[in-house]
């Protein structure tokens, strides 16, 4: 299955209840489509920015549902443009670039670890994996297998160690075997939980010690499948321990998916990436254009 064959597919769930049966704009069809909007996760501030643009364009005096979706996607479209990122694409501005991974246990952290390290190997690149998330020893097994199956060196340290000092180390170790990515996974930290962020913090202080500039880039990974719960998610840990990009999984065909476009347009956050399946290859760099027709089955 192609990428747009599967962004399609992962999207199924909204596109196919996205139809008006009204066949002119009026008030009735504007609340039909913003409760649709709101229904597939998107918040009511984004769903009302949008249907104001479509109350606002002139349409023929029947207009069907393809019509709208059209404008729809176009509009979607607009809003997430500017946060498509090339952060598997662009040159490596650091020697090595240590990535810093974080987000709730549950939310495929760690697979999409693996996914990175496989996309930054196919690309010539010799990455580092850190199973930093020490608390779970299912975790760290988890990491081993995909990092013998990819061909890619890992750190390990024993279970309930100090996941700091095992970063301290393997950014050490980045450094003089001359690797050019660390991937450091860390234990899921619910955002309501002080102490665990605490550690996120001492994990970032302990990279600085080696590298002011570091960590270079740190991704939230998102649960596609939460919903408009993660604005919460964004929230805390934008605020106490900073986000460059945004990775969202679980788009299997169950999540709706229109909370990507709510935390765009609230947090202006780059969407890095979207996990679109189990295997290996199903980490795809984020597109605006494609995302919007995928969620409204739409060409524009």
């Amino acid at each position: 299955m192609g990428f747009l064959d599967k962004i399609k597919t992962a999207f199924k769930k909204t596109s196919e209840k996205f139809s008006i049966s009204c066949r002119k704009i009026d008030e009735n069809s504007i609340q039909e489509i913003e409760e649709m909007l709101i229904l597939a996760d998107i918040s009511a501030e984004t769903a009302a920015k949008l249907v104001k643009k479509i109350s606002d364009r002139k349409f023929p005096k029947e207009t069907t549902s393809i019509d709208v979706k059209k404008v729809l996607a176009e509009e979607i479209c607009a809003i997430l443009t500017p946060y498509e990122n090339d952060f598997f694409e662009r040159k490596l501005l650091h020697h090595p670039e240590i990535v810093l991974v974080i987000g709730v246990n549950g939310n495929g952290k760690t697979t999409t670890i693996a996914k990175i390290a496989h996309i930054f190997k196919e690309s010539g690149h010799d990455p580092l994996l850190v199973a930093g998330d020490t608390f779970r020893a299912a975790a760290t097994e988890q990491l081993e297998y995909w990092a013998s199956k990819i061909g890619v060196d890992i750190m390990t340290t024993s279970e309930g160690a100090d996941a700091a000092g095992l970063v301290y180390d393997s950014v050490k170790k980045a450094i003089s075997e001359e690797k050019d990515v660390v991937l450091i996974d860390t234990a899921g930290r619910m955002q309501n939980r002080g102490d665990l962020l605490d550690e996120l913090e001492k994990i970032k202080r302990v990279i600085k010690k080696i590298d002011e500039t570091a960590p270079h880039i740190t991704i939230l990974v998102l649960d596609g499948l939460t919903g408009q719960a993660v604005h919460n998610q964004v929230e805390v840990f934008m605020n106490k321990i900073g986000i460059d990009g945004i990775i969202v999984t679980k788009l299997d065909g169950t999540a709706k998916g229109g909370a990507i476009i709510s935390l765009v347009e609230k947090y202006k956050l780059p969407i890095f990436a979207l996990g679109l399946g189990e295997g290996i290859n199903d980490l795809k760099p984020f597109n605006a254009r494609m995302y919007a027709s995928a969620i409204l089955d739409v060409d524009i």
